[in-house]
């Protein structure tokens, strides 16, 4: 009991300190404004608002397309390599969106290689032909669908996977079509995965910084940057990142709403797995291309390109400052994905002793802050952190400042990323039942060692799954650790984006090189519990 009381006391603690910067956020909405405030709505605010809600409709239409029809076709047909589009299609997720934007930029942009080597074949000038600008809006939309459709096509695969076989068998007995059951059939109750799928898309892109900040559109990310550093003005700013943080709110709302009024489900008594069907002659070349595409597209060109990029200036970039920099993110990482994966057990584990709403409800709140963009809660760290040093470390005479360390990081990566860990262990415990728990109570073994014992064991994979995605994941990491970072720390992400805006794309390539590789591990993890699951 003892121990039950010390898990349920961490928790609410840990859900306390978690909260604070979504709470100081939320504050600034109505108590932040300030003299700039007015300028900002008569200036930019409209254009802020305006460009993410286009972002948001195009990255829906372009994900929704793109992953539902790859995750249709992968699940329903048998084609030229369509057990490798199974894995290839899961790969765009490997390299971050503001690496794929940089790519792009540096070989679509009209001074990029590709539109240089264009030109030069055809011997003409670049006020001579057509090129579509890649560093526009549309284009950071196509780059950010490139990279994002895999949530749609993750969940719709595992969406149709789960569908009863009977409901396409029942379908043909009434004499559709392979056609009509698509769209007559398949759509509809697919709709709650496709939605589910799209605004994970969606709230990613409206959350993006280094795209939106390397192709010059205006959003509310790149805003809150410009007035914190540009304009010095914390109050605005973080009242930028509080509607914002609403924004997202609603989001979920939304994906929640939609999710509990789904009407077609299948009942699982009459279940069967679907034949896949053989796919010959021009259909199979269809089904093909419009597989490769997507992989081609998300993976396969940028990787090419900065591999070549890498070729030519490794030896240039690689020298006794980058390995400060390798160590130092691969330092904080660790220690930052140790704490994380530590304190998602602590609230996973305390609800299946103490299996109250309560606590479970803890674990709810805690996951809140993987949905807010990094940004947000980077502006709320700061905020908060700024208040301990002036009223509590000032009563004390402390003369040190917790704001600007790398505890102001850590804490941020806590907020960002404990949920992925806490979903890891909830899928580990799913499946060790709760007999385990009373054989052990029957024989009166103390809790420490049925801990020890029999649940470390048991849940050690998904401990270790959890360590290497928040690892990973805090590798990619851009904004929050821009804003956060101590004065001349710089982690792999940074130096990418610092080089970049330096317009030194071919260097960029040597930091992204590594972020690319670790992420592409992530993705072989994923990809290995999507078989196992």
């Amino acid at each position: 009991m003892k121990q039950i009381n010390s898990l349920s006391i961490s928790s609410v603690i840990l859900t306390l300190l978690i909260c604070i910067p979504a709470v100081l956020i939320f504050i600034h909405i109505f108590f932040g404004e300030s003299n700039n405030w007015q300028h900002l709505v008569d200036t930019v605010l409209y254009e802020y608002v305006f460009n993410s809600l286009y972002i948001m409709l195009g990255v829906a239409v372009l994900t929704s397309i793109i992953g539902f029809s790859t995750a249709y076709i992968t699940t329903m047909f048998k084609f030229s390599f369509s057990d490798f589009f199974h894995y290839a299609l899961i790969l765009p997720f490997a390299i971050p969106t503001y690496i794929v934007a940089y790519i792009y930029g540096g070989m679509f942009d009209i001074t990029g290689s590709v539109t240089t080597f264009i030109l030069n074949l055809l011997n003409m000038k670049i006020s001579e032909v057509y090129f579509f600008d890649i560093m526009s809006i549309e284009g950071a939309i196509i780059v950010m669908s490139l990279v994002l459709y895999p949530y749609v096509y993750l969940v719709s695969k595992t969406y149709l996977r789960a569908e009863s076989a009977s409901i396409i068998d029942a379908s043909k007995t009434l004499g559709l079509s392979q056609w009509q059951i698509f769209y007559k059939v398949i759509i509809p109750i697919s709709r709650p995965a496709i939605v589910a799928g799209v605004i994970l898309a969606v709230m990613e892109a409206v959350a993006d910084f280094g795209v939106m900040d390397y192709f010059g559109v205006s959003t509310f990310v790149t805003g809150i940057f410009r007035t914190w550093f540009g304009m010095g003005s914390v109050e605005d700013a973080s009242r930028l990142a509080g509607m914002l943080m609403l924004f997202i709110f609603l989001l979920i709302f939304f994906e929640k709403y939609q999710r509990k009024n789904k009407q077609y489900k299948s009942s699982g008594k009459d279940f069967k797995p679907i034949s896949k069907i053989q796919l010959h002659g021009s259909k199979n070349i269809l089904a093909f291309l419009a597989c490769f595409f997507p992989f081609f597209f998300g993976f396969l060109l940028p990787f090419f390109q900065m591999s070549y990029w890498f070729y030519l200036s490794y030896e240039y970039v690689i020298d006794e400052d980058f390995f400060t920099v390798l160590t130092q993110t691969l330092v904080i990482a660790t220690f930052s994905a140790l704490l994380i994966t530590l304190m998602a057990f602590v609230f996973v584990y305390n609800v299946r002793l103490s299996k109250s709403h309560f606590s479970d409800m803890l674990t709810q709140i805690s996951k809140l802050g993987y949905s807010i963009p990094g940004a947000v809660i980077a502006v709320g760290i700061l905020s908060f952190f700024t208040l301990l040093d002036k009223n509590i470390l000032a009563a004390f005479d402390a003369n040190f400042l917790i704001s600007g360390t790398i505890a102001a990081v850590i804490f941020g990566y806590c907020v960002r990323f404990l949920a992925i860990a806490i979903n890891n262990y909830e899928s580990g415990f799913s499946k060790i039942p709760f007999t385990y728990d009373d054989a052990c109570k029957t024989m009166n073994i103390k809790q420490k060692r049925v801990l020890w014992y029999v649940i470390l064991p048991l849940i050690k994979n998904s401990g270790l799954a959890a360590f290497i995605i928040v690892f990973i994941e805090i590798i990619k990491e851009l904004p929050l650790t821009m804003i956060l970072r101590p004065f001349n720390y710089d982690t792999l992400a940074v130096l990418t984006h610092e080089l970049v805006m330096q317009s030194q794309i071919v260097e960029s390539s040597v930091p992204s090189m590594f972020i690319v590789g670790l992420g592409i591990i992530s993705v072989l993890i994923l990809a290995r519990k999507m078989i196992k699951d």
